[in-house]
């Protein structure tokens, strides 16, 4: 080999020797783990027995009625507390020329009629749609669920129409005359909340 010849030899393998050592930066061993994550939110289902607690006509003061409503966590998640309100729709005064007023009265008068008697408290029918404050009506505490998934409560609720004997001046009709006739449709609705948030861990379910 002559001397041209060795001398390209050598540069060639110098020009290889830093290709490789260049190429040193893009190794050829790697290593690659993959971690699978899941994230799924909960469901918070409240499940209430039936669509219509009270279906009653025809009352009289002093009437009453007690139902019985069952309610269920239908979800995966524990129910921190349950709120209760309502509205009324429906309602129109019906008037009676032979009274004095001639019968003309509110809805709000109409509602406070009716008790509603809910685990031990008393309250109007009024109260419970007018007041914007929601009646709690599970009492276990802060960290105490009241329902966990697949539980039941039953809720008694009885309803009266108060008997009042109060008359119209200088005469012998009752006050309660005024009402004959009207009625309202009266919505419940039943609030579930969630448990407040916590740290969790991986073997959590």
């Amino acid at each position: 080999m002559d001397f041209k010849k060795k001398m390209g030899t050598g540069i060639l393998a110098g020009a290889l020797g830093l290709s490789l050592v260049g190429g040193g930066t893009y190794a050829a061993f790697n290593d690659v783990e993959e971690i699978d994550n899941f994230f799924s939110a909960g469901t918070l289902d409240l499940v209430t027995s039936t669509d219509v607690l009270f279906d009653i006509s025809n009352l009289k003061p002093g009437d009453h009625i007690t139902e019985t409503l069952t309610l269920t966590n239908n979800g995966s998640l524990e129910i921190d507390e349950i709120l209760l309100n309502g509205f009324a729709s429906g309602w129109e005064d019906v008037l009676h020329t032979h009274l004095t007023d001639n019968g003309k009265n509110s809805k709000a008068e109409f509602l406070s009629q009716f008790q509603v008697e809910v685990l031990e408290e008393v309250i109007t029918l009024n109260d419970l749609v007018n007041n914007f404050e929601d009646k709690e009506i599970t009492f276990e505490g802060t960290e105490t669920p009241a329902l966990v998934p697949g539980e039941s409560m039953d809720l008694e609720v009885k309803v009266t129409f108060v008997e009042d004997d109060t008359r119209y001046d200088d005469s012998r009709l009752f006050e309660q005359n005024k009402y004959q006739g009207e009625g309202a449709t009266i919505n419940l609705r039943f609030e579930a909340t969630q448990m407040p948030g916590e740290e969790r861990s991986n073997d959590a379910q």
